[in-house]
């Protein structure tokens, strides 16, 4: 199984029975968000998978898609029993398609604004007549600090250009190059660059604390399997398997979305709507 292939949707399976099955037999489709590398997704949301299959009594399997739209697309669509994706995106999925909140994680999203050691970026003002780089631009992430760099003075296309990159290793490298003096990423992103590039890299600014991760259910399922998958994420961060997904990810809790939070969403979702088309 190759990389390429990963990130088009292929997935890894819990056992070799379940490999040896047709995913529709039997597998519970987790979706992810492919925020970043196929490499580190598949490494970070393992315990969750192996929580959950003990918990569902059944294969669980981790799909992702090559980006945002496709992923968004595959969710609205019904593909995945339980999504794990952005904050902006799954309040989109459950007003649009009508997928359930079930919760989201915890605690906030460190949202950064990160240049190179060797030759730092003094202020957001060496952004200008210059590049930003970026993984997701349909992120809130990105929506946000645009909007917070649009305050201080700086407008993507007019005094800055925005330089998309494919995954987290990529926006350090593009820092490393020269071709951009700031890159804007999540605390998660910077923890997931490899440390022999990410140890040449430094945080500017922390620009914003954003609303976690949400987890939906996707497709219609029996009540009582509902109940059971509702429970078991709930008790997952207690588990050993839940202290290990804490280590990879950061992610402490998993808890209702207070009002609040889905108020801070929702200031982002029509502009979410307009980068998805």
């Amino acid at each position: 199984m190759n990389i390429r292939a990963i990130a088009t949707g292929l997935v890894i399976c819990v056992t070799s029975l379940a490999c040896a099955l047709p995913a529709w037999a039997q597998a519970f489709q987790v979706g992810v968000l492919p925020n970043l590398s196929p490499r580190v997704l598949l490494t970070n949301y393992r315990p969750l998978r192996d929580h959950l299959s003990a918990a569902l009594g059944m294969p669980v399997e981790i799909a992702t898609a090559p980006d945002f739209r496709t992923f968004q697309a595959r969710t609205v669509a019904g593909e995945y029993d339980l999504v794990v994706t952005a904050a902006n995106l799954g309040r989109i999925a459950q007003q649009d398609a009508g997928l359930t909140l079930i919760a989201g994680f915890e605690p906030a999203i460190p949202a950064l604004l990160v240049t190179l050691k060797a030759a730092p970026a003094a202020s957001i003002e060496a952004l200008r007549g210059k590049a930003l780089a970026v993984s997701n631009p349909q992120s809130m992430l990105v929506l946000v600090g645009k909007n917070w760099l649009r305050q201080r003075g700086l407008s993507a296309g007019a005094d800055y250009e925005v330089v998309w990159t494919r995954n987290e290793d990529s926006l350090a490298q593009v820092l490393t190059s020269g071709s951009a003096p700031l890159a804007m990423m999540s605390a998660g992103e910077l923890r997931a660059i490899r440390p022999e590039i990410g140890e040449r890299l430094s945080v500017m600014e922390e620009f914003a604390r954003l609303p976690n991760f949400l987890l939906l259910q996707g497709r219609a399922m029996p009540a009582d399997r509902a109940a059971v998958l509702r429970a078991a994420l709930m008790a997952f961060p207690a588990t050993d398997l839940g202290r290990e997904f804490t280590t990879l990810t950061g992610v402490r809790a998993i808890s209702p979305v207070p009002e609040k939070d889905l108020e801070t969403i929702d200031s982002v979702t029509a502009e979410t709507r307009e980068q998805l088309r």
